[in-house]
């Protein structure tokens, strides 16, 4: 779903009179794609059964553009969360070096992507590398993780556990 996603991204760079028009039918073959595989490579014959598994990777796929859009607004500590949480299924034994590896590849492609122009992307002229490819760019010593914490960032974060410790009261 990371390929997808990246070029969903891309899309909606397109004018609004059919920008729509490409996503829907992106995400129509993608899962015209998904049935065809559940049938052929695991002998699903009941269209019931399905259905069920659509519709439940269709909610998937809506909390996964969500979970990346809000990482690609927020930065890359939520991006990273959503690709741990949806890639490496939230697993405690994760090696952050290819989580880190994950993003990198997805800011790029979303970088390249908006370098392209309209007629590169609908002639589907459009190569993704390896995620492993970004393992010098991973590698390198950010500026941000040199610099201390702001005030602002420290009452950011003040306000943040604040909100935590009430929220289990506002569920009573």
């Amino acid at each position: 779903m990371l390929h997808m996603y990246i070029i969903t991204v891309r899309l909606r760079y397109f004018p609004a009179s059919y920008s729509g028009i490409w996503m829907q039918h992106l995400t129509d073959h993608f899962f015209y794609e998904a049935e065809h595989r559940m049938t052929i490579f695991h002998q699903m014959q009941s269209r019931g059964i399905r259905n069920r598994y659509l519709k439940g990777l269709f909610d998937q796929w809506r909390g996964v553009q969500g979970a990346y859009d809000e990482g690609l607004i927020r930065g890359d500590a939520v991006l990273a969360a959503a690709v741990w949480r949806n890639v490496f299924q939230g697993k405690d034994e994760v090696d952050w070096a290819r989580v880190a590896l994950v993003v990198s590849f997805m800011r790029r492609g979303i970088s390249a992507l908006d370098r392209a122009s309209d007629k590169v992307v609908v002639g589907g002229l459009i190569r993704f590398g390896s995620p492993l490819a970004q393992g010098e760019t991973v590698e390198e010593n950010s500026e941000g993780m040199e610099r201390p914490f702001s005030q602002e960032d420290e009452e950011a974060m003040a306000k943040f556990l604040e909100e935590i410790k009430m929220e289990p009261q506002n569920c009573r």
